[in-house]
């Protein structure tokens, strides 16, 4: 069973998958711990900085060893290319509930940010066969963020207590954990600790960047190779006029190649600037990837062109383009959504009560892709640490 096989049967049957079903448990029940235990933590994207907000709280000491120079991962934003955040990386609230709260562990976070949801009046349209076929959203609970974004959020209500812990440019090439205490090599130092979450992209491991001691157990090993990890590229063009919908879907054949969509990133803002974002994953990400910037311009110009009857090439102004492949420390966007739940549960399990995994695809196979399947994989890492 995939994850939109497993999503429609609990749709079916009722099943409410809510963000955080133990999250809130967690908080009620917060008793901060005196402990003598020490965790690392690899990497300083959502699923890293939120496994040391929830290990702060619980007076755990850790330390969180990041390979680039800067904080967030996939939550890149862009601020100077229009009057309003970019997210280059994470963009939407894609929950059932909006989590800020949850995450924060504050009752004010919510307040605090602004979002806006689309209607099913929402212009939406699928490109298919040189025809652009138009249509209403339907459901779609997605929600993007006001003038603001996920790193924005992260920045207020996370980042604080964990920015002292943070270590840049800590480049983990090896994990031995064949003794009591884990020990930690990175490319300029050597670390002990009691436990280690590892929340580096999966395509790190596939990639075998970081060795482990002793090796991973050959389930985990299988899966992790295994893993259809895809490509990921976005792209952010400005026009003098908007003159396309809230989403054009382009259809892929077969749709296990991966996704290309355009979307209004201006749509909810407070601005007079028209940008229209691309999204894509998986192969079509690859392919556009590996052109040059004019060569790019001019292929997505076409493309629009041929969708919106030659009224992208008169409208262009400039556009910016954010190829996650070529991300030092990061190589890809997320796991296909066409994985198997199996895989995703096999991925998160931990080995030894040593070695953690958190992360948009370290989950319990519910859902993935997304940041708060991140946290929450991250909640359940320091759950299972602390008891």
């Amino acid at each position: 069973m995939n994850r939109k096989e497993f999503l429609k049967i609990s749709s079916i049957l009722g099943v409410h998958l809510s963000a955080f079903p133990a999250y809130s448990k967690y908080q009620s029940n917060f008793t901060k711990r005196n402990s003598s235990k020490k965790v690392l933590i690899i990497g300083a994207g959502a699923a890293g900085l939120s496994a040391g907000h929830l290990l702060q709280q619980q007076g755990i000491d850790f330390k969180i060893l990041e390979a680039s120079a800067g904080y967030g991962g996939r939550m890149k934003t862009l601020k100077d290319f229009v009057d309003y955040p970019i997210p280059l990386g994470a963009e939407w609230i894609t929950s059932s509930i909006l989590p800020f709260n949850l995450i924060a562990g504050s009752n004010s976070a919510s307040e605090k940010i602004q979002t806006v949801g689309y209607t099913q009046d929402d212009g939406y349209g699928v490109w298919y066969n040189g025809k652009l076929v138009r249509g209403d959203l339907g459901t779609l609970l997605y929600r993007k963020f006001i003038n603001s974004s996920w790193l924005d959020f992260f920045e207020e209500f996370i980042l604080p207590s964990v920015a002292d812990k943070i270590s840049y440019q800590s480049v983990v090439r090896s994990i031995d954990y064949s003794r009591e205490k884990v020990v930690i090599n990175t490319a300029d130092e050597e670390l002990t600790a009691d436990q280690v979450i590892v929340t580096v992209p999966l395509k790190i491991l596939q990639d075998k960047k970081i060795q482990f001691n002793p090796a991973l157990p050959s389930k985990k090993l299988e899966v992790i190779n295994n893993a259809v990890v895809w490509d990921g590229l976005k792209v952010f063009i400005e026009f003098k006029e908007k003159f396309y919908p809230a989403f054009v879907d382009l259809i892929i054949n077969p749709e296990t190649d991966g996704q290309v969509s355009y979307y209004d990133a201006s749509f909810g803002q407070n601005t007079k600037s028209n940008v229209l974002g691309m999204f894509a994953v998986g192969k079509p990400a690859k392919e556009r990837g590996e052109l040059n910037n004019d060569d790019l311009k001019s292929y997505i110009l076409t493309e629009l062109d041929e969708i919106f009857s030659n009224r992208a090439t008169p409208n262009y102004l400039r556009h910016v383009v954010q190829n996650w492949s070529e991300e030092p420390y990061i190589e890809s966007a997320y796991i296909s959504d066409h994985s198997e739940v199996k895989t995703v549960r096999q991925l998160q399990k931990p080995i030894n009560d040593k070695i953690y995994f958190a992360g948009d695809c370290y989950t319990s196979g519910k859902d993935w892709g997304n940041v708060h399947n991140a946290v929450e994989s991250a909640q359940d890492c320091v759950n299972d640490i602390i008891s």
